[in-house]
């Protein structure tokens, strides 16, 4: 984000001075290639910026945020971003969640831990045979008493490996009920049954398959009624879309897939021009100068415009194609070095280039594919089913 036009305050100044001095004191580039497989804020980081209110910050201060603005948010993430350190969690989705659905005991022993940074949470919702109908979730949830006993296996759990809770969809009655007979819980990771088996994605990062196996847990981990999971799950699945609001603390940055990867799309750009301003051609020239690497970087940005433009659940599928189609583009032109990984001699920004156009195929897939994103977009302006 371009804030060259911004006259910042001195209060503003204050807050980037220091979040720049949290991140340095906290983040080297030897965390980098660390960060590509969690994909996700480091603790150390995460811990500093609790204790100032800065995991959360558009919250309340009341509710352990630092009730900062959008300007501020952006500028947080900006920071982080020139650092190549990743602000993603899940944690902030559902504060908001846990506030008007969680038990009476979520809300005194969890969501403090959440809102200090010392609770991290993953999103159990994806299933291996029903893909982006989330609606036909098959893990069982069984009530036995005080009690309910589940069994099922969940796909792309990130984080599942190193959270303390998954907020997991489960079904409650009939499957043919599809959306009307899901219930939400937050199941404890460390629950006996609860097993994360690893996913190595292309650019080095892991997911998760997440496998339940009679696992017990106590009805105050249920949140909100039964059978109404899927009004409870609604809430942070469009603020994660970016159908509803677009503040919900730092990560997903500013709350919707599509500023996230419109950002992931700016940091690589900004390497691109760097690289090319910084290397010569065989007549000596820089790179910048050359005819079909302007074209590139020129195409690039106004991708890039079009995407921080785009609004609610229109940005996702633009920035996830924009991002693919350019990380293409800037590859081929940055050859061989942009091809070359972390820790190889001659690598670009530390091997974040070749990283983040790895990643780049998979943004079409994260959060929702851009498939059912079309279809959303579709519907909503009243066009047909396409089946």
């Amino acid at each position: 984000m371009d804030f060259s036009q911004v006259d910042f305050t001195p209060e503003q100044l204050a807050l980037e001075s220091e979040i720049r001095e949290i991140i340095e004191a906290n983040w080297t580039p030897n965390y980098a290639h660390i960060a590509v497989d969690h994909d996700r804020m480091p603790v150390k980081v995460r811990m500093e910026f609790a204790k100032r209110g800065l995991l959360h910050p558009d919250l309340p201060k009341d509710q352990g945020g630092a009730g900062l603005g959008e300007l501020e948010l952006e500028m947080i993430a900006g920071i982080a971003d020139e650092y190549w350190m990743p602000t993603n969690v899940s944690n902030s989705m559902l504060i908001p969640t846990l506030e008007k659905h969680g038990s009476a005991w979520l809300k005194e022993h969890v969501l403090p831990g959440i809102r200090r940074g010392e609770i991290t949470t993953c999103l159990g919702y994806s299933e291996p045979d029903n893909g982006s109908d989330i609606a036909a979730a098959t893990t069982k949830a069984v009530q036995d008493g005080d009690t309910w006993v589940i069994n099922g296996q969940k796909m792309w759990t990130t984080w599942g490996n190193e959270s303390d809770y998954v907020f997991l969809l489960a079904r409650t009655g009939a499957v043919e009920e599809k959306h009307r007979t899901l219930t939400m819980f937050l199941v404890p990771m460390d629950t006996p049954g609860v097993e994360a088996t690893p996913v190595w994605i292309l650019g080095g990062g892991r997911t998760n398959v997440t496998f339940y196996t009679d696992v017990t847990v106590s009805d105050q981990y249920r949140i909100g009624p039964v059978n109404e999971g899927w009004n409870v799950m609604s809430e942070p699945l469009a603020t994660e879309h970016g159908a509803g609001v677009e503040t919900q603390g730092v990560a997903p940055v500013n709350g919707t897939m599509g500023q996230t990867f419109s950002r992931v799309f700016e940091k690589f750009v900004d390497a691109s021009i760097k690289w090319a301003a910084s290397r010569k051609t065989a007549d000596g020239k820089s790179r910048l100068e050359d005819p079909i690497t302007r074209m590139a970087i020129a195409e690039a940005m106004l991708d890039l415009e079009m995407c921080w433009n785009a609004e609610g659940e229109l940005g996702k599928p633009m920035s996830a194609e924009a991002l693919s189609r350019n990380a293409d583009r800037m590859a081929d032109i940055a050859a061989p070095e942009g091809l070359l990984d972390f820790g190889v001699d001659g690598s670009i920004y530390a091997g974040n280039i070749a990283s983040e156009r790895q990643h780049a195929p998979g943004t079409s897939v994260y959060g929702g594919t851009t498939e059912i994103y079309r279809n959303n977009l579709a519907r909503r302006l009243g066009l047909p089913r396409p089946y």
